[in-house]
């Protein structure tokens, strides 16, 4: 990619981040200078199994929903030729369900100043692992074609809290042109069925919209010019509830040429 391009879609100049203090972190890391640091998933070790053993050899990625780095610095280590981590611009790109009693308490400025830590996170780990990584703050629903295109795109633990996976997918899709990995809470079903997981009796999870079936994600990968090559299940740790979940792999090959 060129450096006009680079420059006309405002790739991030990295931020210096030195403290703990400063930052929120989504990913457990074992850092330089901090050692070990808990969060709110343990992904260490587990990779492989959790991209469902994509080779991102020489390959360029991205990854969807960056959060603290983890998965864009593991495809460092594997060899990826070239990563960009991709996260919200800003917080007011959140959609949350719509709770009457949380309407006029809900300050998309005060939860910036949250996601803010949450970037401060990735760019101490950045600078810390001596990471190349390329970064872009935007919108999920309408990620720039001139960012890729890319080998492979990651979208670990997303799509479950937007309200509108398909059109996410589909602007995911039009950057990728081999591989596309899903990791997602999933149905067993090849019924095209959802499962809306708001409740109005629990306010506080408020960010998980829906669980879909394979079928759906089967469906819509086909709309999209992709086959599912597989889907396999792993339970991994909740770090902060010091419990496993079960979450499922989805990997996606394109069949029909980029538009």
């Amino acid at each position: 990619m060129s450096n006009d391009n680079q420059e006309e879609i405002a790739l991030v100049e990295p931020r210096f981040v030195d403290s703990l203090d400063d930052c929120f972190f989504y990913h457990t890391m074992t850092l330089p200078q901090f050692g070990e640091v808990h969060a709110h998933w343990d992904l260490r070790g587990r990779f492989n199994e959790y991209i469902g053993g994509v080779n991102l050899e020489g390959k360029s990625v991205i990854d969807v929903g960056t959060a603290t780095g983890f998965l864009s610095f593991e495809a460092e280590k594997t060899g990826a030729a070239r990563v960009l981590s991709f996260d919200m611009a800003h917080a007011s790109q959140q959609t949350f369900l719509p709770f009457i009693e949380k309407f006029a308490t809900r300050d998309p400025e005060k939860h910036n100043l949250e996601v803010e830590r949450w970037k401060n996170a990735y760019w101490l780990c950045h600078r810390l692992l001596g990471s190349k990584a390329e970064v872009f703050y935007g919108d999920i629903f309408n990620l720039p074609q001139e960012l890729g295109p890319f080998d492979v795109a990651i979208i670990g633990s997303v799509l479950e809290h937007l309200n509108d996976q398909i059109t996410a997918l589909a602007s995911i899709s039009r950057l990728t042109r081999e591989t596309i990995v899903v990791v997602t809470p999933l149905l067993e079903s090849e019924d095209r069925i959802a499962h809306f997981e708001g409740s109005s009796d629990r306010p506080e999870n408020d960010f998980t919209w829906w669980t879909y079936s394979a079928g759906i994600y089967r469906e819509v990968f086909r709309m999209l010019g992709f086959e599912i090559k597989s889907i396999s299940p792993g339970e991994y740790f909740y770090d902060y509830g010091q419990r496993f979940e079960k979450r499922y792999t989805i990997v996606a090959n394109r069949v029909s040429e980029m538009p």
